[in-house]
């Protein structure tokens, strides 16, 4: 086996789906790779197409406020496709007082905003841990 398949064996591989810095930030910065996650970005629905084929993620984190009816698309056309059905998918909903009501039946785990970017990782740990062993 190539070193770097082994390498992504013990990484956990997570694609942000997202347009705002400040999140992408803390996240990258609470997904190291002394922790065993490895980070891409995409800042829209047809780049996340893209590095999903690429990068091959083991979960893929859309921040909703790229706008619902992106965001909910991408969450869908992931799961239609059966080379992603077990990636596990987690949505970050807005806090902006607007109930926000469409299909949770392709995302694994909601975070509702602003959030523990920690917690975030922790439950990331947990949920890709069962399906592969990180170091």
């Amino acid at each position: 086996m190539p070193l770097g398949d082994l390498e992504d064996e013990a990484m956990a591989k997570c694609l942000i789906v997202a347009q705002d810095q400040v999140l992408i930030e803390n996240l990258k910065r609470e997904l190291p790779p002394e922790k065993a996650f490895k980070v891409a970005v995409a800042a829209s629905g047809f780049e996340a197409g893209i590095q999903a084929e690429s990068f091959n993620p083991d979960c893929i984190i859309v921040d909703f406020s790229i706008g619902k009816i992106e965001a909910v698309q991408i969450c869908q056309n992931l799961r239609k496709n059966i080379d992603f059905t077990d990636i596990v998918l987690i949505a970050l909903l807005p806090d902006d007082g607007q109930p926000m009501s469409f299909d949770r039946s392709s995302i694994n785990e909601t975070f509702k905003k602003p959030f523990d970017a920690h917690l975030l990782a922790e439950r990331l740990r947990t949920l890709v841990g069962s399906k592969k062993e990180l170091v």
